[in-house]
């Protein structure tokens, strides 16, 4: 009886699309050793734990564990499995299977502001994970539409935050004026002011998240989810009033923790160049770095050199 209870649980995983490769992981650890969400994050996060619990038929503890709702589906552990599993997908499944049970994400998510929505479904276009959809409801005795998030898919990443063009979407944390309100470096006689923003998913060790901390006055680190989370307008406001610099530091490519985040922001920063060019404004004062997960130690030499590029300009 207690192998057809395992077997059922098991089978509903394998059921479901990218839950079929369940049986396949042998708990080798690789993915753990991939992933930063164990360093980063949650200490108890452990995919090949909460797929045992899967074969153990340990239903309510796998629904419970932080894993279930963690996972990012960035894919980092992938060309790492030895046997090829898209761990992600299974772990997917047992996410579907935990919110058919009724329980809900422990993430912050975002949330619409439906009187400035425009049901532009700019915010829809933008989200890696589908969270967002269009939605027709009657608003003062008319058919409206609107962006409706499922709460259950958002991850929080900003993203769509960044993309709505009349700020519709907000993030506790890294809502548009709780970003900007971050935007001031304390002039220092004779040295460049640089506001540095960061996704620290792009940074692998402490020690370079710590090395950001100890700039002096002039360097302000402005710590965000993502660097698609990152609006133009921020870059623009921040040289507005008087900083001399903006650094923007995102995760290399094919590297994302939320799959296409730092696509969305080379594309930013890209259409941001254009426009200074327009605007006639100096090369170099807005810059766009992508560090891998193996660049250990690159950002001291990213914002030390962009300190001293400006220096040249400040001098």
């Amino acid at each position: 009886m207690e192998s057809e209870k395992a077997l059922t649980f098991a089978a509903e995983v394998r059921g479901i699309p990218g839950g079929e490769h369940l049986e396949l992981c042998y708990s080798c650890g690789t993915c753990v050793s991939k992933c930063m969400i164990q360093q980063k994050l949650e200490q108890e996060y452990n995919p090949r734990r909460l797929l045992r619990m899967v074969m153990m038929d340990m239903r309510e503890e796998a629904f419970e564990s932080p894993t279930t709702w963690l996972c990012s589906a960035c894919d980092l552990c992938y060309p790492a499995c030895p046997q090829e599993i898209h761990i992600s997908g299974v772990i997917g499944a047992v996410k579907q299977l935990a919110v058919e049970a009724g329980y809900t994400s422990p993430l912050e998510t975002v949330v619409v502001d439906e009187a400035l929505c425009s049901g532009c479904g700019i915010c829809v276009m933008t989200c890696p994970y589908e969270a967002p959809r269009l939605i027709e409801k009657e608003a003062n005795g008319v058919m409206d539409r609107f962006s409706e998030v499922n709460v259950e898919k958002c991850m929080g990443c900003g993203m769509c935050v960044a993309a709505c063009p009349i700020g519709a979407i907000a993030r506790p944390g890294v809502s548009n004026v709780e970003v900007a309100g971050q935007i001031e470096v304390k002039e220092v006689k004779g040295r460049p002011s640089l506001v540095v923003f960061v996704c620290d998913w792009s940074l692998r060790v402490d020690e370079d998240v710590t090395l950001l901390d100890s700039y002096p006055e002039n360097v302000r680190v402005i710590h965000i989810p993502c660097s698609g989370r990152i609006d133009p307008q921020m870059a623009l406001m921040a040289l507005g009033s008087g900083i001399d610099g903006v650094m923007v530091c995102g995760c290399a490519p094919g590297e994302c923790h939320y799959k296409r985040g730092n696509f969305v922001s080379t594309c930013k920063m890209s259409l941001l160049d254009r426009m200074f060019g327009q605007m006639e404004i100096e090369d170099g004062r807005v810059r766009f770095v992508q560090i891998g997960t193996q660049d250990r130690g690159r950002i001291r030499h990213e914002v030390d050199g962009m300190l001293a590029s400006l220096q040249k300009e400040v001098a």
